[in-house]
């Protein structure tokens, strides 16, 4: 009896396994187990064993064929000497052994009666028509079995196991006359009112189908889509006028694209109409509207005679605003120095200069300024932002000055309206306090206003002033124009004596109030001044300040934030966000002054003794060097952080 030890991953998977490749029925197949799946291996290791078939001739086991008798749909094996194992084809029929079924390999007793019931197909081509998406399609399903029966030789040869896949054999069948055909398939389709996209080719696919199988009988004429108008762009993505600092345009390098007047910016591709399509019904499938669209124009730019192109107007950049909107931003681009050979620049667009700017000149811009070299002792204007790689040393510099006196506007208001608050109710209480002294309203509040705000009266007149100047500007209303007027006019000389000075200030005050709670400064988002040095100078900027090196003894105006990455020494900054400073202050300066709005925050990384700083109305003098200093408000107030500079 052979034996083999093998692996795997069951006993049943194991007992199929080796059965088949035996040709023996499973429980001809011995299973000793050796080793069961443990942690480090999950297979079974088994000793297999099974009876020897020993293979001799015909000659030495006196070996006989098999007859095979054939009754109507039946076959019956006589079997020969020597025969001792049979195994079923399923596919062509059934086996019976004994009158009971059998599809599996099964060993062949004396006395065993074993029959064979071949498959017989009579053939049928039928199938079954459905209309797809709406009458875009109609598809046959299709069930195509051909004639015929799988018969067995009358004899097979002398063997100990009979196999009947090596003797059965299928035989074609004549297709019966009742087989439907294309005269069929045409009259379903009639009934069904089929009429276009009838495929020449169906038939012959539906013939070669072998037992199951779909054919697209008909198909709809499809729609031809229009091709809508389209846009050919030579300028490129949308962008602002204003390049940012993530997509920085560089007017000095060869590849900036300056057009020249005339220069076409866009063209349009006009549209041509789709063709309608037809369903297997013969409805007609209409097509789409062309899309056409319309160019928008901003400053600089025209259309041609047919309206198909932008055409520049100007010499300048251009600028593709949204998807449709062009424009040509004229920019000032000056490769040399701003000296006195070329004279002072003062253009409403931006201006370029690589170069420096000498003493006593200025550039004045609309737009955006940007200087590759230094500025000595020059007046530089930018309404939009400057950058300036080189120094700034003495001169002024005055950047987004709308902004600026916009700014410096609300907050004056918000002042005088804080102390005009503050004066009423020590007016209330100084009135009350009074009881039967026989003080009226406005003796009390002529008394609280020279002793305790005495500069209120100069801050409206400021006020005042500056509406005048400004009296175009959009934040200028008429009604802050009649709040300030009348508050100048009960707060300046005997003005509070009137008897109604009080109740008229009291509703100056909620007026005010509600103006700097509504109205607020929308600084550009870009607004910014960068440089790399600073000395001597005068800065003002609407947005926010970058110092790349050092700033000394300057004095710096600044409504958002500002960044100094390097040293600060001397002079005076007023900021109206959060300062980061590297390093301020210094030995042998003198005293370097920070000024920052009461939500503000300032962090310094090096502070020197000798430097005053103002949050709000509160002051912080700092007397020793420090490292870390922190000055910000919360809960109310303000809060001083550092470390000592040398704790030891």
């Amino acid at each position: 009896m052979p034996e083999e030890v093998v692996h795997g991953d069951s006993l049943e998977e194991i007992r199929v396994e080796w059965a088949t490749k035996l040709k023996l029925p499973q429980e001809e197949i011995g299973i000793e187990v050796l080793e069961k799946p443990r942690f480090f291996s999950k297979k079974w290791k088994v000793r297999l064993s099974w009876n020897d078939l020993i293979e001799q001739t015909p000659e030495d086991l006196h070996l006989t064929p098999t007859q095979v008798k054939r009754e109507d749909n039946k076959y019956t094996f006589v079997f020969g000497e020597g025969v001792k194992r049979f195994i079923p084809f399923p596919r062509a029929g059934e086996i019976q052994r004994n009158g009971s079924p059998q599809s599996k390999p099964f060993f062949v007793n004396f006395g065993d009666q074993v029959e064979f019931y071949p498959v017989q197909q009579t053939g049928q081509l039928t199938w079954e028509l459905q209309i797809r998406n709406q009458g875009l399609a109609v598809a046959a399903k299709v069930r195509h079995e051909l004639p015929g029966r799988y018969l067995i030789p009358e004899e097979l040869p002398a063997s100990e196991a009979i196999d009947l896949a090596q003797f059965a054999y299928w035989e074609s069948l004549p297709i019966s006359s009742e087989a439907w055909d294309e005269t069929k398939l045409n009259r379903d389709l009639e009934q069904l009112q089929i009429v276009h996209g009838r495929r020449p080719q169906s038939w012959s696919e539906i013939l070669s189908v072998k037992g199951f199988g779909e054919v697209i009988v008909a198909e709809a004429t499809p729609v031809v889509p229009p091709q809508h108008a389209q846009l050919e762009d030579f300028v490129g993505e949308p962008q602002k006028s204003i390049a940012s600092d993530e997509n920085k345009v560089d007017f000095y390098a060869s590849k900036v694209k300056l057009v020249e007047e005339g220069t076409v910016l866009a063209r349009k591709i006009p549209g041509k109409p789709g063709t309608p399509g037809k369903d297997v019904f013969g409805k007609e499938l209409g097509t789409a509207v062309v899309k056409d669209f319309q160019f928008h124009l901003k400053k600089n730019v025209h259309l041609s005679e047919d309206g198909l192109e932008v055409i520049a107007s100007c010499s300048g950049q251009p600028v593709r605003v949204d998807e449709k909107t062009y424009m040509v931003e004229n920019v000032y681009v000056q490769n040399q120095d701003v000296d006195l050979a070329s004279g002072s620049i003062d253009f409403p667009g931006d201006v370029y200069v690589n170069g420096n700017v000498h003493d006593g000149l200025h550039i004045l811009a609309g737009g955006k300024i940007e200087i590759k070299g230094s500025v000595s002792r020059a007046e530089i204007r930018a309404e939009k932002g400057a950058k300036i790689y080189g120094n700034i040393m003495g001169g002024k510099t005055l950047i987004g000055e709308k902004y600026v006196a916009r700014s410096q506007l609300l907050r004056s208001l918000s002042d005088l309206q804080d102390q005009l608050n503050s004066c009423l109710a020590n007016t209330a209480v100084l009135l009350k306090a009074s009881g039967n002294n026989n003080l009226k309203p406005g003796q009390c509040l002529k008394l609280i206003l020279e002793r305790q705000y005495s500069n209120l009266p100069k801050l409206c007149a400021r006020i005042e002033k500056y509406i005048q100047e400004h009296k175009d500007d959009e934040m200028v209303s008429e009604g802050l124009v009649i709040s300030i007027q009348t508050a100048k006019r009960f707060l300046v000389g005997l003005g509070p004596l009137e008897v109604q000075s009080v109740q008229a200030l009291q509703r100056v005050d909620e007026v005010l109030r509600q103006y700097v709670e509504n109205m607020s400064v929308e600084i550009p988002e870009k607004l910014s001044l960068e440089v790399g040095y600073l000395q001597g100078a005068n800065v003002e900027c609407g947005g926010s300040f970058k110092c790349s090196k050092g700033i000394y003894n300057s004095e710096i105006h600044i409504e958002e934030d500002v960044t100094i990455e390097g040293v600060c020494r001397g002079g005076k900054i007023f900021a109206g966000g959060d300062v980061k400073i590297n390093e301020l202050g210094g030995s042998g300066v003198s005293a370097t002054y920070v000024q920052i709005g009461s939500d503000s925050r300032l962090s310094v990384t090096y502070c020197h003794q000798n430097v005053i700083i103002t949050a709000g109305r509160e002051v912080i003098q700092i007397e020793e060097d420090c490292k870390q200093l922190e000055i910000y408000r919360e809960d109310g107030r303000v809060h001083v952080d550092k470390l000592k500079a040398n704790p030891f």
